[in-house]
């Protein structure tokens, strides 16, 4: 996501960019999974967002989001919504209605050039090579279903200890996986607990196409310089949920505007995503210290609220309240600042 919104950007600006992928294809790290971009955490929504980062939304195939369950084993599930979308969901991978796929499309068509199946050589100006050292583990399953579009979010230590398993299914296509950091000396499957536990209300979910990732939590702060670090690879990315293609995207847009000269309008766009990092770690932070329980009376709070999408955007606010919690939280976490 970074490196093909760098790429556009710096071809509209008349250069002539080169992307290097490792795989055959743009994409072919993904799995088809659906993944979220939310719009909570920046004030410009996300049309708007995608035509400023010089992309046509438009031509994007998204799901908007404005209604999901959360589910947790304190009670009935907790219907959360909004007049506005919470998010809009979209696939990863290389196929024509995956994300990676029609952003490759996008500057394919505009004139940027791929190298495909081959490894970016050192004299690179931009590196986008994703996250190298693992924090937090993503385990999941991808099926064909006949059930109707829902969103649902599953949360407890037995299925995403610090973390959280969810199930999205749209247009016939479905994903379930877990996100959680890992106990030490564990052998729990916390995929087939959360696979059982929709399993046992009737939301049938079979064992079919298995995918794994990863994801890191370190804060490498900096100001753009060559080689420009954007995406994962310079930590740019939501720490909480793991909503970071918008920051990642943006990350991109940075380094494209440091290259063609406009180094204060890059360093802006760096500072807010500073700021939002910040807040994200904090949030990890808070979230990791609740209990089960908490956790569930949290959802309930949220789903009382008028306008829950309000909420989630006070949580990335860089107000007084916000800049007390990241002075006071910032060296409590196994993985530190640098």
């Amino acid at each position: 996501m970074a490196g093909l919104t760098a790429a556009i950007q710096l071809k509209k600006a008349g250069f002539d960019p080169v992307i290097f992928e490792k795989e055959s294809k743009v994409g072919a790290g993904r799995h088809g999974d659906y993944e979220g971009l939310e719009n909570w955490i920046f004030s410009r929504n996300v049309p708007t967002f995608f035509k400023q980062s010089a992309f046509k939304f438009n031509d994007l195939t998204t799901y908007p989001i404005s209604r999901f369950f959360v589910h947790t084993l304190f009670g009935k599930p907790i219907t959360i919504q909004n007049n506005q979308p919470f998010f809009y969901m979209v696939k990863r991978g290389s196929g024509i209605n995956d994300l990676d796929y029609q952003l490759y499309r996008q500057c394919k068509e505009i004139g940027v050039r791929f190298e495909l199946g081959k490894k970016a050589p050192k004299t690179c100006h931009i590196i986008a090579t994703g996250s190298r050292k693992a924090a937090a583990y993503i385990r999941g399953i991808n099926f064909k279903t006949t059930l109707k579009n829902q969103v649902h979010l599953l949360l407890g230590s037995q299925f995403a200890p610090k973390g959280y398993a969810y199930l999205i299914i749209i247009n016939g296509n479905g994903t379930l996986a877990t996100a959680f950091k890992k106990p030490k000396n564990t052998v729990v499957n916390f995929l087939q607990n959360a696979r059982a536990y929709f399993n046992e209300t009737g939301i049938s979910v079979p064992n079919e196409i298995p995918f794994g990732s990863r994801g890191s939590f370190s804060l490498p702060f900096g100001t753009m310089f060559p080689p420009y670090k954007i995406g994962e690879a310079g930590g740019y990315q939501d720490y909480l949920f793991g909503f970071g293609i918008r920051m990642s995207m943006m990350s991109g847009q940075a380094a494209a505007l440091s290259i063609t000269g406009k180094k204060n309008e890059s360093q802006i766009i760096v500072k807010e995503l500073n700021q939002k990092r910040r807040l994200s770690f904090v949030n990890r932070i808070m979230y990791e210290q609740l209990s089960d329980k908490r956790m569930a009376g949290l959802a309930i709070k949220l789903s009382e609220k008028s306008n829950p999408l309000s909420i989630l955007a006070d949580a990335y606010a860089w107000n007084f309240k916000n800049i007390l919690r990241w002075i006071n939280l910032r060296y409590r976490y196994e993985v530190r600042p640098t």
